[in-house]
């Protein structure tokens, strides 16, 4: 399947007279709704109403792509637009484009909507596509650029596609002061606790650094007042409660981790991060770990932003 497959010149609105990406997803919507493609028109406007992301993403600096899984419709619908002038956002009026694509898809459509998007994300990162769609005057003159009829809707992706393979690890022995500051020098929120043989021991979370090397300072800062040090219980000894730092990792991760393997499709996993409420997860091969994968991952890989 190519991508212009899944676009109806019904669809395409050129101009795209709005002020803002809010608006224009509003007018993308309608020309849904018009064309036949969504099922519950009062559903869907309901919807743009109370869940507009807070964070709205751009595909590579030139084209805004808000994109909803609703069951108001009742199979993958596109909608694209493009304006005379540069578009923003109302929380970040800095990012500018004047494409807006939105993608809705049924709940249950997670593998169909992940593939939609990525071959948007494809389609805009050529130069020569991009360029016929900024000049384009009619919805017509849309529908016959090449580069939207050359761009294949790819296939599941997979983890081992678009995880991140040089994953950072601790071991359970190391105290949680060291952990913590790899973490933060590497700018991560979770590290995956491994053995001699690299097998998967638990999960290191930002929320352990919080519980237990901040809770004097959280409760300060939410109640603004100051907690007594807890002692440790009568005829023990511990250098875990008198500096929470030194306490090994092994003492406060997650011992029940879920992993991944790589050729897992990311929509399965898309559809398991909701069900469970996990956004990270280990990627292993043979029991050894080889990967890591997060929710913003799939988000940013897929996309290419």
């Amino acid at each position: 399947m190519k991508l212009i497959e899944l676009l109806d010149p019904r669809r395409v609105v050129v101009p795209l007279r709005s002020r803002s990406v809010r608006d224009a997803t509003r007018q993308l919507a309608k020309a849904l709704a018009s064309a036949g493609a969504v099922r519950d028109e009062a559903r869907l406007t309901e919807l743009l109403k109370t869940e507009w992301p807070e964070d709205v993403v751009t595909v590579g600096g030139c084209a805004f792509l808000p994109h909803f899984r609703t069951d108001a419709v009742p199979a993958l619908a596109l909608a694209l637009g493009i304006a005379a002038e540069p578009l923003s956002l109302a929380s970040d009026p800095a990012r500018r484009a004047r494409i807006v694509v939105l993608i809705v898809a049924p709940t249950a459509e997670a593998p169909a909507y992940l593939r939609a998007m990525s071959a948007v994300a494809q389609a805009l990162s050529n130069e020569d596509t991009l360029a016929a769609l900024l000049a384009a005057k009619t919805a017509d003159e849309v529908m016959r650029i090449p580069g939207l009829g050359e761009t294949p809707v790819p296939a599941d992706v997979t983890v081992g596609d678009i995880m991140t393979a040089a994953v950072v690890s601790v071991a359970p022995e190391m105290p949680l002061k060291e952990a913590a500051q790899l973490m933060l020098s590497r700018g991560v929120r979770a590290v995956p606790v491994v053995g001699a043989n690299r097998e998967v021991l638990g999960l290191l979370s930002d929320g352990h650094l919080l519980r237990f090397l901040l809770p004097h300072t959280v409760t300060a800062l939410s109640t603004g007042s100051h907690r007594a040090v807890k002692r440790p219980p009568k005829g023990t000894r511990s250098a875990a409660a008198a500096d929470p730092g030194a306490a090994p990792v092994r003492d406060v991760m997650d011992r029940s981790v879920l992993c991944l393997a790589e050729d897992q499709t990311v929509a399965d996993v898309a559809a398991l991060m909701l069900s469970k409420s996990v956004d990270r997860f280990p990627v292993t091969r043979d029991g050894a770990l080889v990967g890591f994968l997060t929710r913003g991952d799939i988000v940013r890989k897929l996309l290419g932003t």
